[in-house]
Formats: C-alpha cells, sequence, structure tokens
C-alpha cells in the first residue's frame, strides 16, 4: 500500500513538473510586486503585445516619411497629414505595423487620424529626452502665455504665443487658423507637439522660419478643432 501510494505521489509530481515546463514564461510568473514560488521576486509580464505610442514618437508613412505623434486619442493618434492619404499604413523603426490612417486632409497640410493595429496602446504622454510630460487636457493660451515643444531635432524649446489665426503660404499650399509662436525649430521636426508649461496639449509643428543658431518663429496647427472635426477625446494622464 505504501509502495503505491509513493509511485502514485511520484507521478503527480513528474505530471506537474511536466505541464509547468510546457507554460510560457508569464503564465507561472506572479502577479507584480508578488513573490514567485520560491520565495523569489518574478518579473511583470508585458502589457501590450506590441508597445506603446505616446506624442512624440517617431513613426513613419508614406515613402517611408518621418511621421511624428501629435497627441493620442482612445484607439490612435493625431498627426500631421504629411504622414499620408487614408489607407497608409504607419510603421515604426523595425518595420513592423503600427496602425493606419483612417482621416486625413493629405496632400493639403493639416490632420489626420490614425486607428492602431491591436496590441499598441496610446497613452496620454509627450514623450520628451527627458522622460515623459503627462497631458492633462486641451486649454488653449493666449497670446503672452507659454508652450513647449518636444521636437526630435531642436529638443525642447519654450517661448511666448505671439499670434492666434494667421495664415501661412507653404510650397504645397496656404494653412489658415495657425498659432505664431517665439520658438526655432529645425529640420525634421514637422509634427511635433506643442504643450503649455501646465500640460495642456496645443497642437503640432507645422513650419516656420530661421533657426535654433540665428533664432525663428514656428507655427502650429491648434489641436482643439482637430478632436472637435474627427469627433475623438485627448487622452490624458
Amino acid at each position: 500500500m505504501a509502495r503505491r501510494l509513493l509511485r502514485t505521489l511520484a507521478a503527480a509530481l513528474l505530471v506537474a513538473g511536466l505541464s509547468t515546463a510546457l507554460l510560457p514564461a508569464a503564465a507561472v510568473s506572479a502577479a507584480p510586486g508578488s513573490a514567485a514560488p520560491g520565495g523569489s521576486a518574478a518579473p511583470a509580464p508585458p502589457t501590450t503585445l506590441s508597445g506603446q505610442v505616446r506624442g512624440g514618437d517617431i513613426l513613419y508613412g508614406v515613402g517611408g516619411g518621418r511621421c511624428i505623434v501629435g497627441f493620442t486619442v482612445p484607439g490612435g493618434f493625431l498627426a500631421t497629414s504629411v504622414c499620408g492619404p487614408v489607407g497608409t499604413t504607419i510603421t515604426n523603426g523595425t518595420g513592423a505595423a503600427v496602425g493606419q490612417v483612417a482621416a486625413s486632409s493629405y496632400p493639403q497640410i493639416g490632420y489626420l487620424l490614425v486607428h492602431l493595429n491591436p496590441g499598441w496602446v496610446p497613452v496620454g504622454q509627450v514623450r520628451t529626452a527627458g522622460g515623459n510630460v503627462a497631458v492633462k487636457g486641451a486649454t488653449a493660451v493666449p497670446v503672452g502665455g507659454v508652450v513647449c515643444r518636444s521636437g526630435p531635432t531642436s529638443g525642447w524649446r519654450c517661448g511666448p504665443v505671439t499670434g492666434l489665426n494667421h495664415t501661412v503660404n507653404f510650397p504645397g499650399g496656404a494653412v489658415h487658423g495657425l498659432t505664431r509662436v517665439n520658438i526655432c525649430a529645425e529640420q525634421g521636426e514637422v509634427g511635433a507637439p506643442y504643450l503649455s508649461t501646465s500640460g495642456q496639449a496645443q497642437g503640432v509643428h507645422v513650419g516656420g522660419s530661421g533657426n535654433c543658431l540665428t533664432g525663428g518663429t514656428s507655427y502650429f496647427l491648434p489641436v482643439r478643432p482637430a478632436l472637435a472635426a474627427y469627433g475623438v477625446a485627448l487622452l490624458t494622464s
């Protein structure tokens, strides 16, 4: 009887060991912050299949051109129309498909809306070289107020708003309703997001004059009209 019990127990332990070995590592991990079997700390499993998307992230659109994330919305994000026409696949630096353009003013300069693919999670923040900045809302800053831009070339730059509702003639045509700011910019920053010093989303960069050696002026598309036009809400954190 005792021998039969020992054989049964040994078989049960063998089956349990094989079953555990066949499970993915995440399936046998303890919950974040808790102890794994044996008392050692277990790593938390990834929260998404692919990754998170924040304002300021550099992605790629039509023709492999740079597509900077402006601000995130539920299930997607807003960016400038330079990312491409409706149906364009947006990819990351490794070529993975992040999402598709669902609405766009392309080829005219304006906004577009991207719907993210499953596994990509939008976060209500803007990425900067010094860390992520929380987006708190979309209250517009008046003339004289200070805004900051997270640019991939010039970095985090701040300056006062010097004008509202400007029309600027770009090579692709005139763009109306722009906000003018006393902030320099460099090449490759179209689409970079602007925030107020209190974390209020302001808009995305579309161009300017000068550079960051001699100084310059920049223009951005306000974000509130785009939110209303596409019927989406800003993600905050």
